[in-house]
């Protein structure tokens, strides 16, 4: 971005930006191997367990939580995701006990259930409602950018923290970031739902109707939502298991934050590329190209098992794969009302979490079973599969 344009937007889209670099700035992701394993006494069956139990509230949650974003205003659906989330924050790391990761688990997934669709959607329509609907792109792409560039921060400051407060403390951390977060887009952010009677009571079985019509009647949109779960899940696991990588290869602990960093940006390197070849190319062969990428980080780090295959690992399966929904919410907006956006947003989070609550134990029984290598060639090899699912657009 040229320097002259960086001050010629809105303060509400700066709130967003601000918003999302400082929760970008959490030390959670250099220590997940370090927490799980070593603190909370888990193996990667159990930690990936853990994770189904996480992921299925979401998927049970994901429609009413939507519904209510739609219903009751984005706004305050997004207020109570932040504030559930300093909540379980607090109970998972009072001390290493699996009924409190359960707990704490449970309070996440109403958090982000909250959240998700609810916040995506506020976003666009604050966008729209400022003018700034052809930039809502390159609004998303900035905002997913300053967010690496928080995670980079806490990613190199790792090092020095860890050696001063224990794990669970650095886990805990995590309530600043969400606290300032909440503060800022209570103030500065207006609700975009209009205004309602407080006697009002909304009709949320029509709600669910009119969004999963929207999606039983549009092709597209079931494909693209289909295509970005695949990538998405598959992606996911990189967080989860390139540290277990770096452990079987001897690593030390003190450079998981250099190996995230790496990952980091990767993502945003990738996601310039990525917008790029969305806007360069024909959307057919730009989908089959974004699948193909991700399948051969996977591949590659199966295929070398040394640091080199970790590194293409991060760059390729990371680095574009855990961009894909942010590369491809311009196309996923544009395929929705404004007033079922956060429903059928949460829809498509939906679909994501259920693969993943399936397939997170049988990942961490791969990993505990067969080694983290094998893994990642499943997981290169599922990857592919998203090649059938790409949605049919008209050529550009």
């Amino acid at each position: 971005m040229k320097i002259k344009n960086i001050f010629k937007w809105p303060k509400e889209i700066y709130i967003f930006w601000l918003v999302d670099f400082i929760l970008g700035i959490q030390l959670m992701g250099p220590i997940l191997l370090i927490f799980f394993k070593e603190w909370g006494g888990l193996n990667q069956t159990q930690t990936q367990m853990l994770q189904s139990w996480f992921m299925l509230w979401i998927f049970i949650l994901e429609i009413p939580t939507g519904i209510f974003g739609d219903a009751r205003g984005k706004k305050f659906s997004v207020m109570m995701g932040y504030m559930l989330m300093i909540i379980g924050t607090l109970v998972y790391s009072i001390i290493p006990n699996i009924w409190l990761f359960i707990l704490g688990e449970f309070i996440f997934a109403m958090s982000t259930a909250f959240i998700s669709g609810a916040k995506e959607a506020w976003v666009y329509d604050v966008s729209v409602n400022l003018e700034l609907k052809n930039k809502y792109r390159k609004i998303s792409v900035i905002s997913s950018n300053l967010q690496m560039l928080g995670m980079i921060l806490a990613s190199a400051i790792f090092i020095p923290i860890s050696r001063l407060l224990p794990v669970q403390h650095i886990f805990k951390l995590g309530i600043v970031s969400n606290g300032i977060a909440l503060i800022l887009l209570a103030i500065f952010i207006p609700s975009t739902d209009g205004k309602r009677k407080k006697s009002l009571k909304p009709n949320y079985l029509k709600i669910a109707k009119n969004g999963f019509e929207l999606l039983k009647n549009n092709v597209t949109l079931r494909k693209l939502a289909v295509y970005i779960s695949i990538l998405g899940s598959t992606s996911y696991f990189v967080i989860w298991l390139y540290q277990e990588a770096l452990n079987v290869l001897d690593i030390r602990n003190e450079m998981f934050g250099v190996y995230r960093i790496v990952l980091l940006v990767a993502e945003i390197v990738m996601i310039r590329i990525g917008a790029i070849l969305l806007k360069k190319c024909n959307l057919k062969k730009a989908y089959v190209s974004l699948a193909v990428v991700v399948s051969i980080g996977f591949l590659l780090a199966a295929f070398f098992r040394n640091t080199v295959g970790v590194l293409f690992l991060l760059i390729f399966a990371g680095g574009l794969g855990l961009q894909i929904k942010g590369l491809l919410s311009k196309e996923l907006n544009e395929e929705i009302d404004s007033d079922q956006r956060a429903t059928v947003l949460s829809f498509t989070g939906m679909v994501s979490r259920l693969v993943l609550t399936i397939f997170n134990p049988l990942i961490g029984f791969v990993v505990d079973s067969r080694g983290v290598f094998v893994a990642f060639a499943v997981l290169g090899v599922v990857s592919l599969l998203a090649v059938f699912f790409k949605p049919k657009f008209k050529l550009k």
